[in-house]
């Protein structure tokens, strides 16, 4: 018994040991979340959305009691910010204060559409038109939830027994007679949308089916399958890819040599992401036309999205030789193409063939930026491209962020820190300005103010590549032996 009363003393005497080892080394379960890495995951979860909110958009107020129009307004701003998911959360808990006021639910759902949720879009919608059978609006997103699903008929039966003078219901109707085949009925209430006015957009929309119908009258002897070719154009162009989608079926089971609607479908299965669809749907109208620049350069854009990128180059070099246009979205893809296969100075080159045709995103300048300096060592050039940004966008605060990183690389540190400078003053939320100062401080070698401001650019950017980066050289420059006892420190104080 006294051995084994030795034997249990001496293994807590160890166990405390370690425990005590973990804690001063801060490995798990004691890691100080102060000195811990900054995180590089991206996916989309509340947990990542709530980590990763900028300064401007955390709930920094004492904890309390909100009330339900804070509650409302905090949702509004995280939405607009793009944080969906915690918008929803913010809703959810609206609604939890007050279950008589629906438009938390009602928002929830609105949210669910934009982000392509239709299934969770349709129950939030569902509910609410059993809750009150004359809200309109949420009729026409639980059609249009349902639609997302390619669940038409049913669609149609939400749609079709409103008979109140609504523009967008009209439309709905309208395009849904189209599909059936009932051409003089959807005529007409499409024509209804347009007079009954409101949204310009939908009026656009319905006027593009309209137009449809005339170009087919226009050609009366064409047949049948050229007008369901002409209506699933004008899905295509309004958005409404899954009802575009069957009607081709239809054409192309009909005709396997109508070009023009596999290049259409392809087109559907591309703006779905059905990618391996596209692809079959857009390889069978090259068989019929190896020269339609069309088809050349979706298919581009369908073996990037599968990360071929060689069979995207010689698409994509095919629809330029062939003469797509606008010639700017064939360079731009072929940029990107040639970055993922780093060929650096072709991605350069067509970077800059994009600014020869658009110099007026400022945007453009970064890429071909950032490829001079970090991947071909020729800041000289990167320089020039900065200047030039400087010149066609005087006074943004991103022509004098680029100005500030190439002054960096050209070892021009005075200058950089007046332009990084100048950047913050134009505006203080810009991201990168923080990841060039945390730059520009650990060549001068003062770490702790470049992990003060590693850590500001993580926050700003969100899941931007800027936060990334920022990411990256925080936990480089933490992990070297250039961080000394007083800047851990400061780090670890609350």
């Amino acid at each position: 018994m006294i051995k084994l009363i030795f034997r249990l003393f001496f293994l807590l005497i160890a166990a405390s040991i370690t425990l005590a080892i973990l804690y001063v080394f801060e490995l798990p379960p004691f890691q100080n979340p102060a000195t811990r890495p900054l995180s590089e995951n991206t996916d989309q979860t509340l947990a990542e959305e709530e980590k990763n909110l900028p300064e401007n958009l955390r709930d920094n107020k004492i904890a309390r009691d909100k009330s339900y129009q804070e509650i409302i307004d905090r949702a509004i701003q995280l939405e607009k910010s793009n944080f969906p998911s915690l918008a929803i959360a913010q809703y959810q808990e609206a609604y939890k204060k007050d279950a008589s006021n629906l438009k938390p639910l009602y928002e929830i759902g609105k949210i669910q559409i934009r982000t392509n949720n239709f299934i969770k879009a349709q129950d939030v919608f569902q509910d609410l038109v059993e809750r009150d059978g004359n809200n309109i609006d949420a009729k026409i997103y639980l059609g249009r939830s349902l639609l997302g699903q390619r669940k038409i008929s049913e669609a149609r039966k939400v749609f079709d027994p409103i008979t109140t003078p609504h523009q967008t219901v009209k439309y709905y109707q309208g395009i849904l007679a189209a599909y059936f085949g009932e051409n003089d009925r959807a005529k007409n209430l499409l024509d209804e949308a347009v007079k009954i006015g409101g949204s310009e957009e939908v009026k656009q929309k319905a006027n593009n089916f309209l137009s449809a119908y005339n170009e087919y009258k226009f050609n009366s002897e064409s047949p049948d399958l050229h007008l369901k070719l002409l209506l699933a154009r004008s899905f295509n162009q309004c958005g409404e890819y899954q009802m575009a989608i069957p009607l081709l079926f239809e054409v192309t089971k009909a005709k396997l040599d109508y070009r023009d609607a596999w290049i259409l479908l392809g087109y559907a299965y591309l703006q779905t992401e059905k990618y391996q669809d596209a692809i079959e749907a857009l390889e069978r109208a090259k068989v019929l036309d190896n020269q339609k620049p069309e088809t050349l350069f979706y298919l581009g854009l369908g073996y990037y999205s599968i990360n071929n990128f060689k069979s995207a180059e010689e698409n994509l070099l095919k629809a330029k030789e062939y003469g797509y246009e606008p010639k700017i979205l064939v360079d731009q893809k072929l940029a990107e193409v040639y970055l993922e296969l780093q060929n650096y100075p072709k991605s350069a080159a067509s970077y800059e063939t994009v600014l020869s045709l658009n110099s007026q995103d400022i945007n453009y300048y970064i890429k071909p930026i950032w490829i001079y300096l970090e991947k071909t060592n020729q800041p000289q050039k990167a320089l020039a491209l900065a200047q030039k940004a400087a010149t066609d966008h005087p006074q943004e605060a991103m022509a004098e962020n680029l100005l500030g990183w190439t002054y960096i690389y050209n070892n021009e540190l005075k200058k950089a820190e007046d332009h990084l400078k100048y950047a913050q003053g134009l505006n203080p939320q810009l991201d990168a300005t923080y990841l060039n100062f945390g730059l520009l401080y650990e060549k001068q070698n003062q770490f702790d103010k470049a992990l003060n401001f590693y850590q500001k650019a993580h926050t700003l950017g969100q899941e931007s590549g800027v936060a990334a980066a920022a990411a990256t050289r925080y936990n480089k420059l933490f992990a070297s032996q250039k961080i000394n006892t007083n800047i851990k420190a400061n780090l670890i104080a609350p």
